[in-house]
């Protein structure tokens, strides 16, 4: 009989289409990893997985296995859940995914009294541009700045987070500030490239969305880098007010355009739905919602002295 151990390597395999993905997923060697899906072939007598030298797929038998596997790997993980939310001491693992940038400014700070206040549980914090997949991932909880969470989740919103346009002050001193929405095409624009603004900049005027098309002089793939190129004058661009706060109350940027209406998103924590929210995962999100509500709501402005 194959062990569980095994079928859970064997899906997360499938699952990351690479041993060397899942075994960083699984936090094991990648030799850990092949040694336990050969095991399981060959106790199970047949080839469940197509190799080559990009990726890794399942044959026939093995999406039949997987769908098996996955099954019963789910209601493990909700027993664990179950069990665990049960508890009244937080204890365990936390895994924690939250866009690239965020993480930084608002979770790592406020671990650092969660972790104190609970010592029987260890952090794992995960950044990326776009988080998807919880499940996938093995996370217990996702921070996510969007407009309109996953309806599939259970979200709890934790607060908002207007998009702000921005520019150093010697940057203003040089080019000076656009009247309109419309005189951003005439600017030098730095873009995000995992998003629309790479390409326009959407304004809400009543109950109409104005797009103003740019052609940005420099695009980059992470907030960090945004930020960077702000702030050594090369051009405007917005973003998001967690992004920009402290620059802003500090004076190393200010805000352009701001009679002009940019989306606003929400600032989420999304769980798996066919989880029981555990008690780690409840804790640590009601130590974080007070902890950002305060400093957001706490940011300036940022008004161009002009204005």
């Amino acid at each position: 009989m194959a062990r569980f151990d095994e079928i859970e390597i064997f899906a997360t395999v499938v699952e990351a289409g690479t041993i060397t993905a899942a075994a960083d997923r699984l936090r094991l060697s990648k030799s850990r990893v092949s040694e336990a899906v050969m095991t399981l072939e060959a106790r199970l007598g047949g080839r469940l997985l197509d190799r080559t030298t990009r990726r890794i797929s399942p044959t026939e038998a093995g999406r039949i296995f997987y769908d098996r596997c996955r099954r019963a790997l789910d209601e493990a993980q909700a027993g664990v859940a179950e069990v665990m939310a049960r508890q009244e001491a937080p204890i365990g693992h936390l895994r924690i995914g939250a866009p690239e940038g965020f993480a930084d400014r608002y979770v790592i700070p406020a671990l650092a009294s969660f972790l104190e206040a609970n010592p029987q549980i260890t952090v794992e914090v995960v950044e990326d541009v776009q988080m998807t997949g919880l499940v996938e991932n093995r996370l217990d909880l996702s921070i996510r700045v969007v407009r309109e969470p996953d309806g599939a989740m259970i979200v709890r919103k934790l607060g908002s987070s207007p998009v702000l346009a921005c520019a150093s002050p010697r940057f203003v001193e040089r080019h000076g500030l656009p009247e309109r929405a419309e005189d951003v095409a005439h600017f030098p624009i730095i873009g995000f490239s995992p998003l629309f603004w790479s390409r326009e900049w959407r304004f809400r005027r009543g109950e109409e969305v104005l797009t103003v098309p740019v052609s940005p002089v420099i695009s980059v793939n992470s907030t960090a880098a945004l930020r960077s190129a702000l702030l050594a004058d090369i051009g405007m661009s917005a973003l998001p007010i967690w992004a920009v706060a402290e620059e802003i109350a500090s004076g190393r940027l200010i805000r352009v355009l701001p009679d002009e209406t940019l989306p606003e998103s929400g600032i989420y924590a999304v769980y798996p739905s066919n989880r029981l929210i555990t008690t780690k995962v409840r804790r640590f999100v009601d130590h974080l919602a007070p902890i950002l509500r305060g400093r957001l709501e706490g940011a300036p402005s940022g008004d161009p002295p002009n204005a």
